[in-house]
């Protein structure tokens, strides 16, 4: 008998090292989030485009408010149902399809709205692009907590939000001027046209963050746990996160901003057109000048929540926000209106990006976009109950009664944050992500421990094979 035929059970030691998970540089961190900014940015001016035009083409139906706030409930009802399940979506197939799917959608519905022959085929429309881009937020924010580290996560975020808002600057105006030279259509040929642009740009440039190998390897250690009894599958409850309280007043926070801008807007449009008498491209200055706004404030003042914390951020954002509710009760001149919108995007632009890095704090990594598909969800809630509201009341009531209703709202979201909220400690790590959290120091000390109980065990090998 050999010598290795006494040891049969001895085979040949390997030694491994610096094995890592694929983490993308700064630079590919950069360019991958401007990627997806821009595309967002070109569907969002899409969207600004078609903004005043929906209540114009309501008036050539021969309908009024209520069809309007029936359209704009219809739309979140639709984001608020498939938001959710957009957000899980993304967590298990990708972020990647998400957003390709929901620009798509954005220019198809834009075609439809063009031989839309009445209200009703009209809202459908609106129905269906409501539902096929609820998953664009949650996968955009999905990608940017995948690759950015918490401390700078606001910054980031604030682009990626910058870009939704820049679609305002220019949009609503542009819309404006082309209604009023070229009628309805010119403004959804325009706006298909930058949905499609998006759409194309996303498919060939944002590249997938939540590879398949990150999707196999969570399922794997999802698999395992499972095996165990103390890791049984996580509830409903015990996955959303903690401390509970803190997350559904962010829910509640972002229902009450959503809520009030929905309130007021049926409303708003027709009385900029009816009651004052301005013109398309009018209103659509006002709604660039709070696009504008929020820009240049999610871009220069995006990362204030990483320096100040995110609770004073929020309340600052809501108290500004303020500005806009209680200032259209006294709004007679076009140009108050202009300094009200620039004051009020201002407000959004702060509290958006810190509650959205606030909620990232505390979930965990395998759930960032199912929650902020509850973020969406909220946000969808308060689109619904704010126009299906002010149709019950809109008849009854002056708009200055609905303008200080919502202000009222806004007043008591600055409040809540004010007594309720704290600085946000962040999410413990999953047990089974540990592995990959690990800093470079503990990986060499690791592989340095590793060499020596290999040394040992060859040092052991050698004795029984002399032996």
């Amino acid at each position: 008998m050999t010598r290795s035929e006494k040891h049969p059970n001895l085979s040949k030691i390997l030694i491994g090292q610096n094995i890592k998970p694929y983490e993308p540089d700064q630079k590919q961190i950069r360019r991958i989030i401007m990627l997806l900014a821009g595309s967002v940015a070109l569907m969002m001016t899409g969207f600004g485009i078609i903004m005043p035009i929906f209540a114009r083409r309501f008036s050539e139906y021969g309908s009024g408010v209520e069809a309007l706030g029936l359209m704009t409930m219809s739309f979140a009802l639709a984001q608020l149902i498939a938001a959710p399940f957009m957000g899980t979506l993304a967590d298990r197939i990708g972020r990647r399809p998400l957003v390709i799917v929901s620009l798509l959608a954005f220019g198809i519905s834009n075609i439809g709205f063009i031989w839309a022959p009445s209200t009703l085929v009209f809202i459908i429309i609106r129905t269906f692009e409501g539902a096929f881009t609820a998953g664009l937020f949650p996968a955009s924010m999905g990608i940017v907590a995948d690759m950015v580290p918490e401390k700078k996560r606001a910054q980031w975020i604030g682009i990626v939000m910058g870009s939704y808002s820049a679609g305002f600057i220019f949009g609503p105006a542009i819309g404006g001027v082309l209604y009023d030279l070229h009628g309805f259509k010119a403004p959804f040929m325009v706006s298909a046209t930058l949905g499609f642009l998006a759409f194309i740009a996303a498919t060939v440039l944002v590249p997938e963050t939540r590879t398949a190998d990150i999707r196999k390897r969570e399922r794997l250690r999802n698999l395992r746990a499972s095996q165990k009894q103390e890791n049984r599958k996580e509830s409903f409850l015990t996955s959303l996160p903690k401390p509970r309280y803190i997350f559904f007043t962010l829910l509640t926070l972002n229902f009450i901003g959503a809520f009030a801008f929905a309130f007021i807007e049926p409303q708003m449009v027709f009385y900029f057109y009816d009651d004052l008498g301005w013109s398309t491209t009018q209103f659509g200055l006002v709604i660039g000048v709070f696009g504008l706004a929020m820009v240049l404030s999610q871009f220069l003042l995006g990362r204030s929540s990483d320096r100040f914390g995110r609770k004073p951020v929020i309340i600052t954002g809501f108290l500004l926000s303020l500005s806009f509710y209680f200032g259209l009760i006294f709004i007679k001149t076009f140009a108050l209106a202009l300094l009200v919108a620039f004051v009020a995007g201002l407000g959004d632009a702060l509290k958006g990006p810190a509650l959205s890095a606030y909620y990232l704090d505390i979930a965990s990594k395998k759930n960032r976009s199912q929650i902020m598909g509850f973020k969406e969800s909220a946000l969808s809630m308060g689109g619904v109950v704010g126009p299906a509201l002010v149709a019950i009341i809109g008849s009854a009531v002056k708009p200055q009664i609905i303008f200080l209703i919502a202000g009222c709202t806004m007043a008591f979201g600055g409040l809540l944050a004010l007594v309720v909220l704290r600085e946000p400690k962040t999410a413990l790590p999953d047990a089974e992500d540990t592995v990959w959290q690990i800093s470079e120091k503990k990986q060499i000390a690791a592989q340095a421990s590793m060499r020596g109980v290999v040394t040992w065990a060859i040092s052991r090998r050698k004795d029984k094979l002399n032996n």
